[in-house]
């Protein structure tokens, strides 16, 4: 898909018939929050997922999800697809909202706020598209950045930047935290805390 040269899709086409699509940014942001969000049962995700997306439900569910799937990747390859996936994350459209909000106010005058609908595809080149000197694009890259092999002041400016943007712990993650801390600072027993997953 070029967007020079064809236009963005608003509908589906599965088993010879066209369906629409809610392919509105803020729909695949929900998207990729509901995939990430550790709260929600991995059996509910999928069905989640085709209720943001399309008025009616194709009969077809497993191709209607991997139309969803291919849709929010904005028709990237699937090479590059599980090459992304792979990656360490560094942005979050939720913890990083307001960087984000400002880059696309200060490089392209658009309020994200105030407009009825930008296509996905649109929005993810724009995002991608934003200058280097965005404070998100910084965060990116302190995020992205392999400190292993820095040294010296270098290494410690890095460190301090990923400290200091770091993506926030899930809530999961966060509560075994918790349990720990609260087991060790009454001087319990977590072994039985270090075991579970």
């Amino acid at each position: 898909m070029n967007l020079l040269t064809e236009v963005a899709p608003r509908s589906i086409k599965i088993e010879g018939q066209l369906y629409e699509i809610d392919a509105d940014f803020r729909n695949c942001i929900k998207f990729e929050q509901l995939m990430f969000d550790p709260d929600v049962p991995d059996n509910a995700r999928g069905g989640l997922a085709l209720n943001l997306f399309y008025p009616v439900i194709p009969q077809n569910i497993t191709e209607a999800f991997q139309k969803v799937l291919w849709f929010y990747a904005a028709e990237q390859n699937e090479k590059k697809q599980h090459g992304a996936s792979r990656q360490k994350r560094i942005y979050s459209f939720e913890a990083d909202a307001d960087y984000i909000f400002a880059a696309f106010l200060g490089d392209y005058g658009i309020d994200l706020n105030d407009i009825n609908f930008l296509h996905w595809w649109k929005f993810r080149a724009l995002f991608f598209g934003l200058k280097p000197d965005n404070l998100i694009c910084k965060i990116m890259e302190y995020r992205a950045t392999d400190i292993s092999k820095m040294k010296g002041e270098e290494r410690k400016f890095y460190q301090k930047m990923q400290r200091e943007f770091a993506l926030p712990v899930p809530r999961a993650e966060q509560d075994k935290y918790d349990e720990i801390a609260d087991a060790l600072m009454k001087g319990g027993d977590i072994s039985s805390l270090m075991s579970n997953p």
